[in-house]
């Protein structure tokens, strides 16, 4: 059981690494939202199983099943909250038609 707690610790620690370089690379924000928001929560996942494996005790495994409960929870709601506010802020070119400005616009 070790080697697969570790193998998913170094997993989860990767994925936030490649989380982390997406940020930096990608070019408009929404793209590095999406980098910021996906990979983290995943890595998240996988680190808090690994450890929960490597301590072995009910009380780790309670406390990092109800940490990753509160990042499922939050980081969509965070991320959400992100996006509509800097949609706000800037003109962004959409392919199709923009439903939330219209939307917006109508008050509806």
């Amino acid at each position: 059981m070790d080697t697969f707690a570790e193998v998913l610790l170094i997993l989860g620690s990767a994925l936030a690494m490649i989380g982390g370089i997406g940020v930096v690379r990608f070019g408009d924000l929404f793209s590095r939202m999406h980098a910021a928001a996906k990979a983290p929560t995943l890595a998240l996942i996988l680190v808090a199983i690994g450890a929960a494996i490597e301590i072995g005790t009910l009380l780790a495994a309670t406390t990092l099943a109800l940490v990753v409960m509160l990042q499922l929870l939050s980081s969509p709601v965070g991320a959400h909250a992100l996006s509509r506010a800097s949609r706000r802020q800037l003109t962004i070119p959409v392919d199709d038609v923009d439903e939330l400005t219209r939307d917006e616009r109508s008050g509806a």
